[in-house]
């Protein structure tokens, strides 16, 4: 059955890599492209560096583009037109925006990266509602404290399992307001427990560990909170398989007949780095050139995923 706790930090670990794309040679950079790995080392850098948080560890939640205000855009994109200047000899302010987390506080930082050293330009503590997203680091190491905490072993036992066949997942414990935070403000999340045996059936989530509460602070990395309220029988694998080879009748049968998508034109849709090209409009992060008529067009200012 392999390690559960291996298992699921794997898929974490997978569903969170990106996969790097190799830009065209004739694609040159836009000022709204998304960060290089060279200009996130010169941020990571400029932060540790920075006076403003001496608090260790610092942890990072968030590294992007910090996109320039709209009009700033538009001067980008009609400058030209408005002046002797070419868009090419204007500039757009080009900053990093991080989220950190560091002494139990949300840090929130403004990066300079479009000199040659990157500095802080600004630093704010985040003392509104919400805390950063989890990192993978976050939830590997929240996953392993079950195993280890004799309250939730025995509960397992309770229910007829071993330890060595639960997974548990970290999720996010959401926002209800009020004046008074839960936890103090702490920054924590609910683990949920399922029974997992890939084997028996990819559908571990049909197989709840139910009737038990845990609360674990991530900063600590401690479970904080523990209830057994019940204990309620574990629901059997069987009929619960979603995969082709395991459903049986009327969900499998004969392969569906191939179908084939035709562009007698060729396509229309070309990819250079992060520009799109579709027909005779170009589409980038903030604005979108017609290249008929050699002009950026307003009313399109939104962001294309």
């Amino acid at each position: 059955m392999g390690d559960p706790v291996v298992a699921v930090a794997v898929a974490i670990v997978f569903v969170s890599a990106t996969i790097a794309m190799a830009a065209s040679s004739q694609y040159s950079h836009h000022p709204l492209d998304p960060l290089t790995a060279t200009e996130i080392t010169a941020v990571r850098a400029a932060v540790l560096a920075s006076p403003l948080v001496p608090a260790r560890p610092l942890f990072f939640h968030y590294v992007g583009l910090d996109e320039p205000d709209k009009p700033d855009v538009l001067s980008y994109a009609y400058g030209a037109a408005d002046s002797a200047a070419t868009s090419s000899q204007m500039t757009l302010p080009r900053r990093a925006f991080v989220i950190a987390r560091a002494g139990g506080q949300s840090h929130e930082f403004t990066v300079d990266i479009a000199a040659d050293n990157a500095s802080v330009l600004s630093h704010a503590v985040h003392r509104g509602p919400g805390f950063p997203m989890f990192t993978d680091e976050d939830q590997i190491a929240a996953m392993a404290l079950p195993y280890t905490y004799p309250p939730f072993v025995e509960s397992v036992r309770r229910r007829g399992l071993d330890v060595g066949e639960v997974g548990c997942g970290v999720l996010s414990r959401g926002w209800f307001g009020g004046e008074q935070p839960a936890y103090g403000g702490a920054r924590v999340a609910k683990m949920k427990c399922v029974v997992v045996d890939y084997n028996a059936t990819a559908n571990i989530y049909a197989r709840p560990v139910e009737g038990v509460v845990m609360v674990v602070d991530l900063d600590q990395m401690a479970i904080i909170e523990y209830r057994d309220r019940a204990v309620f029988t574990v629901p059997k694998a069987e009929g619960t398989d979603y995969r082709a080879d395991k459903v049986g009748t009327p969900f499998t049968g004969p392969a569906a007949s191939p179908g084939v998508v035709v562009q007698p034109e060729g396509r229309g849709l070309h990819v250079h780095g992060h520009l799109v090209n579709r027909h005779r409009l170009v589409s980038n992060s903030k604005y979108i050139y017609n290249q008929e008529e050699d002009q950026y067009q307003k009313r399109a200012y939104y962001t294309i995923a």
